[in-house]
């Protein structure tokens, strides 16, 4: 297969970043103003005298000693503590939060022009379009060109059963044809059956063939999905294990880059199942 050439930008999450983490700060110096509201008054003082911290409270700013805390009313020493960390906590807080908010209502208005370097592409006419290489290319393009990227498929025996997608792709099983269609139906790119080489635990090439090979458009990275369709069959069951370690020792692990579906006769996989998986993986609302 031919690779598609790599882009210079990345997928852009600066602004659902900022977003997220204005959100925590305010959430934390919400929960820490009201904690703050129940704290003790004064302040703590920490010494140490033969060998032993001893620990102070201070409720006076002209008291430089304040008054000995004893061992039973620890408590107050840690809420004392506490309330200290929490104050600092906040300020810098405020601080973070006032540059992040000055900073995201920028962006999000570089964001909404589309004044963005990635965005320019798009601007452009499509006879011009077709004369540049972007820096990144629009999902849409960028999809198409991955989809449209040749690769050799198995073949199928005469005694296979014939199942069509809805994409209009010839599968082996009414299972796989729901993943297929589930995959286009929501509009994730697959290919199915695309060759992939790995290396045995001998260090030789081996050439699998994983049931879906997934992209996610907006972060450019592919998903293997493997679908073991007969586990109560121990053979099966056996050499799907067996894959699954090839897969591994060729760093592809599940919740990584690895999809992993299966059934048995007693418990076979339905479309609402395959579909929250899908909307889970590829963060799909």
């Amino acid at each position: 297969m031919t690779p598609i050439e790599k882009e210079y930008l990345s997928e852009n999450t600066l602004r659902q970043n900022l977003a997220k983490r204005i959100g925590e700060l305010e959430c934390l110096l919400l929960d820490k103003s009201k904690a703050l509201k129940t704290a003790p008054e004064g302040t703590l003082r920490i010494a140490k005298s033969n060998g032993t911290v001893q620990y102070y409270h201070r409720t006076n700013t002209k008291d430089k000693t304040g008054k000995y805390i004893l061992s039973k009313n620890r408590q107050l020493a840690k809420s004392l503590a506490q309330k200290e960390y929490d104050q600092c906590v906040m300020a810098y807080a405020q601080s973070e939060l006032k540059l992040l908010k000055h900073t995201f209502k920028s962006y999000d208005k570089m964001y909404s022009k589309k004044h963005l370097a990635e965005a320019i592409f798009g601007k452009l006419n499509p006879f011009r379009r077709a004369l540049i290489k972007p820096v990144r290319l629009p999902d849409e393009m960028y999809a198409q060109k991955w989809q449209a990227t040749p690769y050799k498929t198995k073949s199928f025996t005469q005694d296979t059963p014939e199942y069509v997608t809805a994409r209009g792709d010839r599968v082996r099983s009414k299972s796989e044809n729901i993943i297929a269609d589930t995959l286009f139906r929501l509009k994730i790119p697959y290919r199915y059956e695309c060759p992939l080489i790995l290396k045995n635990t001998s260090g030789e090439k081996i050439t699998l063939h994983p049931d879906f090979t997934c992209l996610d458009v907006r972060t450019r990275h592919e998903f293997y999905w493997e679908h073991f369709g007969m586990m109560d069959k121990p053979d099966y069951a056996e050499r799907a294990v067996q894959r699954l370690r090839l897969y591994e020792r060729n760093n592809i692990f599940p919740g990584k880059n690895l999809i992993i579906t299966n059934e048995t006769a007693a418990q076979p996989i339905n479309t609402r199942q395959i579909e929250r998986l899908v909307k889970a993986i590829f963060n799909i609302a």
